[in-house]
């Protein structure tokens, strides 16, 4: 049985990979998204997205959706499962130290280590 789904190439796939979800305002790409916070009608729907129960963003260097559709075009770009993107270097390594170290480990680093 043979899929019906059509096979692009690396470069057709990256330029159009954000145009899987439906286009803002018009734009025929996805806009860059500046804002650091983001408004709610009340603190109760607020209250949901920070306890995960409700989809939305909380504070820009959380996540907005520009860094979103980047995470969408990393993770179809390498066929991977998902992409996590940082909006510092620090908060990268910190949370690959974080979850790779456990008590009593070491860490062999450059000098030159951001942070």
């Amino acid at each position: 049985m043979s899929s019906d789904k059509k096979q692009y190439g690396f470069t057709t796939t990256t330029l159009h990979s954000d145009r899987q979800k439906p286009i803002e305002h018009g734009s025929l790409h996805k806009p860059i998204h500046t804002s650091v916070t983001f408004g709610y009608n009340d603190a109760r729907d607020l209250a949901a997205v920070f306890q995960g129960r409700q989809q939305g963003y909380r504070y820009g260097r959380q996540g907005n959706p520009t860094v979103s559709a980047l995470e969408d075009k990393v993770t179809r770009m390498e066929d991977g499962l998902s992409t996590i993107c940082f909006a510092t270097g620090m908060a990268a390594i910190a949370a690959v130290v974080q979850a790779l170290l456990r008590d009593g480990d070491h860490v062999v680093s450059s000098a030159f280590l951001f942070g």
